[in-house]
């Protein structure tokens, strides 16, 4: 089954979860089921998001966009784990407004609802962390890592918040059924809240910096002075540098080198190039843009201050 497929699946699957909440919380008067299901309403939006970052990732570039729609994986991201910010404050919200006005719940509806929604939820997150994984690795020597598609983590941050809170209306159902605790139900919900939200910042951040075109890279600056300087002796200095993550599986960088000897020959400068871009696909670069200037060019020289 293709990634988008799965993804079509959950979305089916969890629109049957939110209709069944909506049905059983207007049966039970339960206000804790009713907004369960809109939050799980807002995960089928953020996971449509992801299916439509996914077919669009798949269109091939064109004169207009070429680039592609590298960075749909990160809009994606971006966007989904803003909107699950924004869920988690306000079911802690919620929460707290009920730990300080608890309300009469119906247990029995909250477990049998809530232990379908972990199972429901449960699979969907199952799935989309399998997709995190069969994610095509970073294929480097010296900086093994898998990279995780942003867009299907954030995805699966969604699900999981689904069932990491959906167990919390089920252990509070319990709880209230046996004990008369109303307020568990509230404070498993601001646990699980916080949970999420230290959880989701790392790709907030990593998502935020992508589109901004900030360095993300793992490479540090020594390491890369080390590499372009000490490649050839003709080389004075590099400048213009720019390095970016457009997508999790892209890693870009661009610069101009600036030789000492304006009689090398275009063979000899594809060869120290060659040599650079070699040792830069080695630590995960694989877009990589050289321009070869001659010594005219160094820093703060007004002939290349563009």
């Amino acid at each position: 089954m293709t990634k988008e497929k799965k993804i079509l699946f959950i979305i089916i699957f969890n629109l049957i979860i939110v209709f069944s909440e909506i049905t059983f919380g207007l049966i039970s008067n339960s206000f804790a089921l009713i907004a369960d299901a809109l939050h799980n309403a807002g995960d089928v939006i953020a996971i449509t998001i992801t299916y439509i970052a996914l077919k669009f990732s798949t269109k091939q570039k064109t004169f207009k966009f070429t680039f592609g729609f590298l960075k749909a994986e990160m809009m994606a991201a971006f966007v989904n784990t803003i909107f699950l910010f924004i869920t988690m404050f306000y079911m802690i919200y919620e929460a707290i407004i009920r730990f300080i006005n608890p309300e009469i719940i119906e247990p029995i509806y909250m477990i049998v609802v809530g232990f379908v929604a972990v199972i429901a939820n449960g699979i969907s997150a199952y799935i989309l962390s399998k997709m995190q994984v069969s994610s095509c690795p970073n294929h480097d020597h010296s900086h093994h890592h898998h990279e995780e598609d942003a867009n299907i983590q954030s995805a699966y941050l969604h699900m999981l918040s689904d069932a990491l809170i959906s167990v919390g209306v089920m252990i509070a159902g319990i709880f209230i059924y046996f004990f008369k605790i109303y307020y568990i139900d509230s404070a498993l919900t601001i646990i699980f809240s916080i949970y999420i939200l230290n959880h989701s910042y790392p790709l907030l951040k990593k998502s935020f910096c992508s589109l901004m075109d900030i360095n993300i890279t793992n490479i540090s600056q020594d390491e890369l002075e080390n590499i372009i300087l000490n490649s050839n002796d003709s080389i004075v200095e590099y400048h213009d540098l720019h390095i970016h993550k457009p997508s999790s599986k892209h890693n870009f960088i661009s610069f101009h080198i600036v030789l000492n000897n304006d009689n090398i020959d275009l063979k000899t400068s594809e060869k120290i190039t060659n040599d650079i871009r070699q040792k830069l696909e080695h630590i995960g670069f694989n877009h990589i843009l050289i321009q070869v200037d001659s010594d005219k060019c160094i820093k703060n020289n007004i002939n290349c201050s563009l």
